[in-house]
């Protein structure tokens, strides 16, 4: 489900579980591994976080995997995602997102955790969209957001409503740092990570890791907020309304919302 390759010093990781990259427990812990092999591989001085389907980056959690798991234990994949998050946010050298088509929900989860974002010109497409399952994003992907975009009226589109921004509006906004076009993706990637290899690795290391430093209680405190609000809510009416509604490709009937007022 991760196809690893390497070319030179850049190390390149492929989401490959067809057709649109789920994210589910064993590709996500394997992610993990692979990243943590990464930081410790003196021969990295990049990695790319790729696709090797150039419709979908990834459109998120396995909901299949996640209702199939007792009520009790499905944190557990939420929790493996944020690993995959934190592992790229510590990685202590250039991580790049080479993102092709769509990355929705935990597959801009991934992208965001990622130090550079190269996006599809026509095909590309990010979204934040858990309030139209029922959740949340949390308290630490928000203000991770709020801290790589400078438009706070697309941070809000995304996550009070839920809306997936087009490639144009994603660049806009800064969500990312470039678009290429599609048949462009990998090569522009390698490009790019090639230049990122020549910097030099402590300080890079050093620079990372001030730029994500907010305080470890703070960061903390906020992973643990996301943690028992993501629980809260899952266990809750509207998560089971939106999950199911998204699983059988319908609209969500929320409580309390009129069918004219979808």
């Amino acid at each position: 489900m991760v196809i690893k390759e390497q070319d030179a010093h850049v190390r390149v990781l492929r989401l490959a579980n067809p057709p649109a990259n789920v994210l589910n427990m064993s590709l996500l812990q394997t992610l993990r591994g692979e990243i943590d092999s990464a930081a410790r591989d003196p021969e990295v001085r990049c990695l790319v976080l790729a696709s090797a389907y150039p419709r979908y980056f990834s459109t998120g959690l396995d909901l299949e995997e996640l209702l199939s798991m007792p009520p009790d234990r499905r944190g557990e994949l939420f929790g493996a995602l944020f690993g995959v998050y934190h592992g790229l946010r510590g990685l202590p050298k250039p991580a790049l997102a080479a993102i092709g088509g769509s990355a929705i929900l935990g597959g801009w989860v991934l992208a965001m955790g990622c130090d550079f974002r190269l996006l599809t010109e026509a095909t590309g497409r990010i979204a934040l969209s858990e309030i139209r399952l029922g959740l949340s994003p949390g308290a630490e992907l928000i203000a991770r957001l709020r801290d790589i975009a400078s438009s706070p009226v697309l941070v809000k589109e995304m996550v009070l409503r839920g809306r997936t921004l087009r490639a144009d509006e994603a660049l806009s906004g800064d969500f990312v740092d470039r678009l290429v076009p599609a048949d462009a993706l990998a090569d522009e990637a390698m490009k790019e990570a090639r230049q990122l290899c020549k910097l030099p690795h402590d300080a890079y290391a050093a620079v990372k890791g001030a730029l994500s430093r907010g305080g470890a209680a703070e960061q903390e405190a906020l992973w643990r907020e996301t943690m028992e609000e993501f629980k809260r809510l899952l266990g809750g009416p509207e998560a089971q309304e939106g999950i199911h509604a998204m699983r059988e490709k319908r609209r969500p009937r929320f409580a309390g919302v009129e069918a004219g007022e979808e």
